[in-house]
């Protein structure tokens, strides 16, 4: 399973780091399998790691927590977005935005 989260609030992102975070002060994207394989085909999530020196893949939880970065993240995932990833990409681009609007991140487990 492929979660992507964003805390609501800092106090939540707080409680995440220590793996107390209640669901209802998180909003999270689970990806499918096929969505999944969309965000690796679009070429962001490798991206997403070399322009922001992150190690997101399948045996590595990682965040990306700081404005300069999700605003980076969220170009990124913008550039990528095409017809044939629209609704995966779109998730992502949600959730992203949210992260900048709250001030807090993104955390991928993966």
């Amino acid at each position: 399973m492929k979660i992507i989260c964003t805390p609501l609030t800092l106090e939540a992102m707080n409680l995440l780091d220590i793996n107390d975070c209640p669901d209802s002060l998180l909003e999270s994207v689970t990806l499918t399998d096929d969505e999944y394989e969309q965000f690796l085909e679009s070429g962001a999530l490798e991206a997403i790691n070399n322009t922001l020196g992150k190690m997101i893949d399948d045996y590595e939880d990682e965040a990306i927590d700081n404005i300069d970065e999700l605003n980076k993240s969220l170009a990124i995932l913008k550039d990528h977005l095409t017809l044939g990833n629209s609704l995966t990409m779109k998730k992502l681009i949600n959730l992203n935005t949210l992260a900048i609007k709250n001030r807090t991140g993104l955390f991928f487990y993966f």
